[in-house]
Parts: C-alpha cells; sequence; structure tokens
C-alpha cells in the first residue's frame, strides 16, 4: 500500500468515526435508484461479444438453498449469463444488482458464495483492469472442486465508483447519505473454466472490455464506474 493510500484510509476512517459519533443526525430515505430512474440492465448483456456468443444452456453450478436465500436477501436482480467461443470455451458472467445499499458492505462476494458450494478458494489477490479509459479495481480468486478449475474476476460498484474494499464502500455510501440519498450497489463477476494462469485471466480481461464497449451508455458507469 502505498503512502498516499495509507493516508486516504486514515482519513476516511477518522472520517467515519466522526459521522458515526453524530448519529448520522438525518438518516437519508430516498433511493438513488428512484431519483435517477435507474433502469433494469437487462439490455446489458449483447448476444456477441467479440468470439463470444451468448447461449440459453447453464452449466455452472447452482447454488444451495441456503446461499440462494442469503442471496435474493442481498439482491434485488441478478443476472448470470453464459458465453462460448469458437473453440468450446464459456465463460461465466454474472453482475447481482441491490437497489439499497444503507445496511453496510451486504456484497456476498464471490469467495464466501464459492467455499459454501463446496469449492477449494484461494485467497483473493488485488489487482487492477483498465476498462474505458479508467483503472477499476479487481480481486482475483482461484477455485476448484474435483475435476472443474474455474478462476474468477470480480469487482463491485457502489452508485457509480467502483470499490472493492469494505472501507471505501462505507464512505462511499456515507457520501451519498450525504447528499440524502440511499445509494444502490453491484457486485460483477468474471469465471471460466480453465486452471488459474495468467493467460485464463488475460482471457477474462479482453472478454470484460469488449463487453464494456458494448453496454449502452447510460450503463456503463453503473457496470463500470464513472
Amino acid at each position: 500500500m502505498t503512502l498516499a493510500s495509507s493516508r486516504w484510509l486514515v482519513v476516511a476512517a477518522l472520517s467515519m468515526a466522526a459521522v458515526s459519533w453524530a448519529g448520522f443526525a438525518a438518516r437519508p430515505h430516498t433511493l438513488l435508484v428512484d431519483v435517477e430512474a435507474r433502469a433494469a440492465l437487462d439490455n446489458a448483456f449483447p448476444e456477441r461479444i467479440g468470439d463470444w456468443r451468448l447461449v440459453t444452456d447453464q452449466v455452472n453450478v447452482p447454488l444451495s438453498p441456503d446461499v440462494a436465500a442469503q442471496v435474493e436477501r442481498i439482491y434485488t436482480q441478478v443476472y448470470d449469463r453464459t458465453y462460448v467461443n469458437s473453440k468450446g470455451e464459456r465463460i461465466f458472467l454474472m453482475v447481482a444488482y441491490g437497489k439499497d445499499q444503507s445496511d453496510g458492505f451486504k456484497v456476498h462476494r464471490p469467495e464466501v458464495c464459492y467455499a459454501a458450494q463446496g469449492y477449494t478458494v484461494s485467497e483473493p489477490r488485488a489487482d487492477g483492469l483498465s476498462i474505458l479509459g479508467h483503472d477499476v479495481p479487481v480481486r482475483r480468486v482461484d477455485t476448484s472442486l474435483p475435476g472443474r478449475d474455474e478462476p474468477v474476476t470480480y469487482w463491485m460498484v457502489i452508485g457509480d465508483k467502483p470499490v472493492i474494499q469494505p472501507l471505501r464502500h462505507k464512505v462511499y455510501q456515507i457520501e451519498y447519505a450525504f447528499k440524502g440519498l440511499i445509494a444502490d450497489g453491484l457486485l460483477v463477476r468474471v469465471s471460466t473454466i480453465a486452471r488459474p494462469t495468467a493467460e485464463s485471466y488475460r482471457v477474462q480481461d479482453e472478454f470484460i472490455r469488449q463487453w464494456s464497449q458494448l453496454v449502452p451508455a447510460a450503463q456503463k458507469p453503473r457496470l463500470f464506474g464513472a
């Protein structure tokens, strides 16, 4: 962590403490999604993304009933898509959207979700990905079942701010609260069935960049940050 980042986190922590001490005298009651009339993300998943085409047969591991119930409580909408390329390789794209981020860090992180499904999960690794001209912080996670390796890349956006650290998520939530708004947020997860190598993640990165170019302009900040 750089000195500048350390100072930012210290300032953020002090700001949060001050806000907590004040007790949020005027808690927001207005959802950002209502003020900005944020449309559903149904049209954010094109039929074709480069060499990849959308398919309807799902081969991803289904959620267990308890995990599915938790996801349903957290998120307003979950979009689960599978794409296949000319080599027959598959890539899984999941976007989980929640319209109310007022209760803290509510995102169900993939490493927790995969572990609950019986996967062996590596320690998440911080990384960055240049998308649409700006850097988006991401996490890389290697997951595996017997006979199935599935490297995962994911990130989160609160409002239109990309975020991966719980502290920054909380700070952004507070920023919206000072504007009288309850921010919405989402998690984007991309994974493939392959050995967790640098090449596997490079394929995911290229897919993400190609996808970002095809998403409608109004949806880009919500998925990739402003």
